[in-house]
């Protein structure tokens, strides 16, 4: 979608502007994404000042929500009908953004809960796994974003939308298997988070596949035709 629309960025510094925003969010929420899994597989790190640093780079990726969002009301009220679709775009997925960090939230409250490393089994396993796949698609994202990049873009939803049915799968194991309770709560919930933030990211980078009444959905068979075109 937004390889038709870069052109009229360049024209239209505002809008760069928001982009760079919605960047910024995505990293910011990387860097989240990095302490609490952290925290929440190695079981140390959870202090007051280091939880503290969390909820405030929680905080900026709120105010960068909150900024851009009146940023595209005064954009569109001063020049109605300007980049519409561009603008639509923006408010979706700067919404994904925000609530990557909210689930960062989440997974921080579980490593509070359980204080100590979780240890080593097929379980902690999948969900390092899980951890480090994720992390490496955050990047991925902002760029395919940034550049307008659409192969990038293809790849990085087929990764993470793989990687939110493997939590899924882990989630159904957890069911099926009799682990200490308190361990199978734990395992779950981060299972879950996990999850949801690929599918944030996912969500973020069809800005990149899919026209706009199809943003947040990923219709390869569409894509497919649309790549056939001349």
């Amino acid at each position: 979608m937004f390889k038709e629309l870069i052109n009229a960025w360049r024209r239209k510094p505002i809008l760069v502007q928001m982009c760079e925003g919605l960047v910024r969010m995505i990293r910011d929420a990387r860097w989240m994404f990095q302490a609490v899994t952290t925290w929440a597989l190695e079981g140390d790190g959870t202090n007051e000042s280091a939880q503290q640093a969390v909820y405030d780079r929680d905080i900026q990726i709120n105010k960068s929500e909150r900024h851009i969002r009146k940023q595209l009301v005064e954009h569109l009220s001063f020049l109605p009908g300007s980049e519409v679709p561009t603008c639509l775009i923006l408010m979706s997925v700067i919404k994904d953004a925000e609530r990557i960090g909210d689930y960062c939230k989440n997974i921080l409250d579980v490593a509070r809960v359980i204080g100590e490393p979780l240890g080593r089994d097929d379980c902690v396993d999948e969900l390092r796994a899980l951890v480090r796949e994720i992390d490496e698609s955050f990047e991925p994202v902002a760029r395919s974003f940034e550049e307008s990049d659409r192969e990038l873009g293809h790849a990085t939803i087929t990764k993470t939308r793989a990687l939110a049915k493997r939590a899924d799968v882990l989630i159904d194991r957890l069911l099926e298997e009799d682990p200490p309770r308190r361990r199978a709560v734990a395992y779950a919930l981060l299972a879950r988070y996990l999850k949801r933030i690929s599918m944030h990211l996912a969500n973020i980078t069809t800005s990149t596949v899919m026209p706009l009444h199809k943003l947040d959905f990923f219709d390869e068979k569409w894509e497919k035709t649309e790549l056939k075109r001349p």
